[in-house]
């Protein structure tokens, strides 16, 4: 910005100097000779003025600069051919000595073009088009006619201009050109269509429109200058073969690769197997899509199967005898997703899938299909073996990491026996992953058997590098896909080769990187582990590691052996099965130790009390002016409520005694929100701009019935219970109050989770105002019940105070603000980016026990102990 305010005081003097530029230095002599300098080059350095006899000697190399003429007023676009300037081939640049005066030619009708001031291009058939980064010029070319010269097109091709035809070519592409598109479409996406249009504007800014069309042979130059780039950047310029399947594609440097980069020869019998494993990403990518050609009969593949994209033939063979069969699922529903753009008829691809190095993120060489309708099984097969059986001879082990492993790896190796065109390698063991963010779209039990956290040798890797590697190829698929068949391979296997290029330049300095990074880590780890070992017992540890070890033998053919990595205690109890728990047990307890009924009795005066809670905070979150309905319906609610209490109270005398008859020290009593809990917890997101003295008016004063304090021991007093001989009831209020505060904490817990999904998943994805305003009335619905439940267990927690529940305070503790964010660590706690953050203390409390059992306490530990391990 210090910049900018500098450049507005500067902005005149280099306007008028850009003008000064327009025009001719006052003396307008030649740069070269003492003549009267007439043009101008905008191609060379500070465009000098020359004459004309300098300015064609002087771009005898140069032929493709742009000139202008002085015209008295101003500088004319024109070109070098105008002014009588000539290319020779064959002889350095000199006429060739067989060069006659007669021209030869078969095209008679050139470009249908009006020659004139307007376009710097000369309308001529014995012309040569050339197209070149500063755009289209007119050339007089002459050819070499010595004996045994080479063709014409042999001749444009040897001085760097690639013909668009073999026979009297009369277009040319520069090889600068084709540089400038091939980079142009890896680097910013850019289409033939789009490219060639900034040709013809470079060409002429004001009619581009009267430059001649060379679209058509810039798209078919394009294929066969790729196809030649490829050929020699891989040595077949020095080899007289044809490449075989995927040769013309680069592969990760750092992945065991025999006979490239290890000799399975010196493996050490003691090394690890995950040493020398293969470690893959299995996606599909449905931007990727292709039309119906016009005319499948008539295409030309250059590369077919030579790069990422498998061979056509062989693949279609798999596909017509492959049987899509629909097995059904026993995790989540992921049908949907894999049937994206099933049913587009007038689609030939509905997408493109294959595989990835999970570590280094390079695509696999000859590993890349096309759906047909949507991602089946049978695609992810036939890529899967492909890339398995790409350079991994000797190589026993491979992770495969892919969204749905739980249920496509189960009948994996029955689809390849039965399928003449699918073969892994001999011995080779295939370990199933899901990434470590669509594991949390499964079933709980897939995480730890199917999380890259729990497979031994799968490093510090999400499984999820395929979407990320997607990005370049979706910048180029809207304009791939109208091409032709071969067209579009061809293009997305030099797209890939080019992202796999870039990582090989970069991957020394991100090896190095990823090893500092392992090498803390390592110690870390060890450091926390060794500490969770110091406080076991050396049984204990044994155990645990025997665990591990079969738990890890066995998860080839038994993936639900890792559910030691789990609790595997049970939830804690709610308080209905509280209820039914005291109610079973009043048959064991002699009589007169027990009122019995008291349990369904303190928990309908437990439900009361909730129903109060809730009333009170609508009343609180009317305001001060209520409309007619909100005040008629908080009427409503406070007869019913008042005719429950009344019936509450009615009965209580029961199991009280009657000294509850002449007890009127509740009279004086009233319920109210305590202010300390509701600043602890928040209140509802709509009610949070309103000031305090509007809050502490909205809260009622006189007698209603959501003000009245009920009837329980625990609003009596431990004391006062005992005098009147009910102790038994504190206790059972003590149980009814321990289900209570794990049903409002299971509450918040699912609140909180919805809450971070519906940020996740709909605010953050509302393109318009109307759904993001729908999406935030849905996080405000939840809001309110949160703030419901949060109450709830802030007067739970109040009455386990009076009644003395000290040991169930330690449990149950003080719910903080933020203990209630809604963030990622809720939603996904062991995703990517998670390891290291922290739950708050209740998502961990729903097991059975308290913070002082030693069952629930060696539970969490041994959990933890295996999890530090893996």
């Amino acid at each position: 910005n210090d910049y900018l305010r500098e450049w507005q005081y500067k902005t005149e003097d280099y306007l008028d100097l850009l003008l000064r530029r327009e025009g001719p230095p006052s003396n307008r002599m030649c740069s070269v000779c003492p003549k009267d300098g007439v043009y101008r080059c905008h191609g060379c350095m500070g465009e000098p003025l020359f004459c004309t006899h300098c300015c064609r000697t002087f771009h005898s190399r140069m032929p493709f600069h742009r000139i202008g003429q002085w015209t008295g007023g101003f500088f004319e676009d024109t070109s070098l051919t105008k002014i009588g300037f000539e290319i020779h081939l064959g002889h350095a640049g000199q006429p060739c000595p067989g060069l006659t005066d007669e021209w030869c030619d078969t095209d008679d009708e050139g470009d249908q073009f009006t020659d004139g001031p307007w376009i710097p291009l000369v309308n001529d058939p014995r012309m040569t088009m050339v197209v070149d980064t500063s755009g289209l010029h007119s050339m007089m070319i002459r050819f070499c006619q010595c004996t045994g010269a080479l063709s014409p097109d042999m001749q444009l091709f040897e001085t760097g201009l690639f013909p668009a035809s073999f026979t009297s070519p009369k277009t040319a592409f520069t090889f600068a050109v084709l540089d400038d598109f091939l980079l142009d479409n890896l680097e910013c996406g850019t289409s033939a269509m789009n490219y060639y249009s900034k040709l013809r504007r470079i060409t002429s800014s004001v009619f581009p429109h009267l430059v001649p069309d060379r679209y058509r042979e810039l798209m078919r130059v394009g294929r066969q200058w790729r196809q030649v780039k490829q050929l020699k950047w891989h040595g077949f310029g020095h080899e007289k073969r044809k490449p075989k399947a995927g040769e013309l594609a680069l592969f990760c440097p750092a992945c065991p690769q025999p006979g490239v980069n290890l000799s399975m020869s010196d493996r050490n019998g003691s090394d690890p197997a995950w040493l020398y494993s293969r470690s893959l990403v299995m996606d599909g990518n449905f931007k990727a899509e292709h039309l119906h050609p016009t005319n499948p009969t008539d295409e030309v593949a250059l590369t077919d199967g030579l790069g990422f994209m498998v061979s056509d033939a062989r693949y279609k063979m798999h596909l017509s005898q492959a049987q899509d069969i629909v097995q059904r699922s026993d995790c989540n529903n992921h049908r949907a997703v894999n049937q994206a753009n099933a049913s587009r008829h007038r689609l030939e691809a509905t997408g493109i899938g294959g595989c990835a190095c999970a570590r280094h993120r390079c695509f696999v060489p000859h590993s890349m299909v096309d759906f047909q309708k949507g991602e089946r099984q049978m695609n992810m097969d036939y890529a899967l073996c492909q890339a398995l059986g790409y350079n991994t001879d000797g190589i026993d082990r491979a992770l495969t990491f892919y969204d749905i492993n739980c249920q496509y790896n189960k009948h994996l190796s029955k689809r390849i026996e039965d399928s003449p065109y699918l073969d892994l390698p001999w011995g080779m063991e295939i370990i199933p992953g899901i990434g470590l963010w669509h594991v949390h779209g499964h079933q709980d039990k897939c995480y730890v058997r199917y999380a890259s956290n729990f497979i031994t040798g799968a490093a510090r890797i999400d499984g999820e590098i395929m979407e990320t590697l997607w990005a370049p190829l979706n910048i180029i698929s809207p304009s791939a896909r109208g091409m032709s068949t071969p067209h579009r391979k061809e293009c997305l296997d030099f797209q890939m080769n080019d992202c796999n290029f870039m990582k090989m330049i970069r991957i020394s300095k991100f090896l190095c990187r990823k090893f500092k990074e392992a090498v803390q880590g390592v110690q870390d780890s060890r450091h926390a582990f060794d500490r969770l070992s110091e406080t076991a017992e050396d049984d204990t540890l044994v155990k645990w590691e025997a665990e591990a070890t079969a738990a890890e033998d066995d998860r080839l053919h038994n993936p639900s052996s890792m559910d030691i990595y789990e609790v595997q205690l049970t939830k804690a109890p709610t308080r209905k099965q509280q209820e039914l728990h005291l109610l079973n047990r009043q048959a064991q307890w002699p009589a007169g130790e027990i009122h019995r009924g008291a349990a369904t009795w303190l928990a309908c005066g437990m439900t009361l009390e909730e129903a109060q809670v809730a009333l009170l905070i609508d009343v609180k979150k009317m305001g001060k002016w209520p409309t007619d309905n909100q005040t008629l319906a908080i009427a409503q609610r406070r007869d019913r409520l008042q005719g429950q209490l009344d019936e509450f109270v009615r009965v209580t005398p029961t199991f009280l005694g009657n000294e509850f008859n002449s007890w009127d020290h509740l009279d004086g009593m009233t319920v109210m929100l305590d202010a300390t809990e509701l600043d602890s917890v928040g209140s509802s997101s709509e009610a949070a701009d309103r000031s305090d003295d509007e809050d502490q008016r909205d809260i009622p004063v006189e007698f209603n019935p959501e003000t009245v304090v009920i009837p329980l021991p625990s609003n009596i007093g431990i004391e006062r219970c005992a005098e009147w001989g009910v102790a038994d009831l504190v206790l059972q209020e003590i149980v009814l109050r321990e289900g209570q505060a794990n049903d409002a904490l299971h509450a918040v817990r699912v609140n909180l989770a919805d809450k971070a999904v519906l940020f996740r998943t709909t605010v953050r994805s509302a393109k318009s105002q109307a759904r993001s305003t729908r999406a935030w009335a849905r996080v405000h619905s939840v809001d309110r019940v949160l703030n419901l439940n949060t109450q709830i267990y802030a007067k739970c927690r109040k009455q386990l105070i009076n009644l003395g529940a000290d040991d169930l305070l330690m449990k149950y503790r003080r719910l903080e603000k933020a203990d209630l964010k809604a963030t990622t660590v809720v939603a996904d706690p062991n995703a990517h980016g998670q390891r290291n953050s922290t739950l708050a203390w209740f998502w961990s409390i729903d097991v059975e026990g308290d913070s002082t059992s030693n069952d629930w306490m060696n539970e969490f530990y041994r959990v933890h102990w295996l999890r530090t391990l893996a």
